[in-house]
């Protein structure tokens, strides 16, 4: 019974350790419970942007059927981004979540590449972008950026960094 206990605990910790990716001690997540606007409305309405920085894994966010879906987070105010990872739903669909652009700017319309995924992620897989040192910004751009119609339907969007304390 002990074991079992242990080997409970050891998973909860591991598992914390893989969503948190072991980041350091002064990032965040910035972008939980932010505003979130979709490219496209999905036909049913309970799919909103929200859903995907509301720290559950459980629901999720949906665009339309489209050639090229987004998602853009509007953190409220600038900071140093170090990774996007965006978590794809759990309960089927994988092939939704594929061939990801992650862009970062101080306003919309100047948006710079932080980086790109290739490929298809799983059921309940992650796809993680690294930006480079430093990258600065307000909004927070995921894109799906190949194929001829897509869907994008993640179940979270987490943004580790931090506050800009100058500006």
């Amino acid at each position: 019974m002990v074991s079992c206990v242990v080997v409970a605990l050891a998973l909860v910790c591991l598992w914390q350790f893989q969503i948190s990716g072991g980041h350091r001690h002064d990032l965040e997540n910035v972008a939980y419970s932010k505003k979130v606007n979709l490219s496209s409305e999905y036909k049913d309405p309970g799919y909103s942007g929200s859903k995907v920085v509301n720290g559950l894994y459980s629901d999720l966010a949906h665009t339309g059927h489209e050639r090229f879906p987004w998602l853009r987070i509007d953190l409220g105010g600038h900071y140093v981004i170090h990774e996007v990872e965006v978590f794809a739903r759990s309960d089927c669909c994988g092939h939704q979540l594929h061939d990801i652009d992650v862009k970062v700017g101080k306003r919309t319309h100047k948006m710079r590449l932080c980086g790109h995924v290739s490929g298809y992620t799983r059921v309940g897989g992650r796809m993680a972008v690294f930006c480079p040192t430093p990258t600065v910004g307000r909004y927070v751009q995921v894109q799906i950026v190949k194929g001829d119609s897509n869907y994008l339907s993640p179940a979270e969007v987490v943004v580790w960094g931090r506050k800009v304390k100058y500006h």
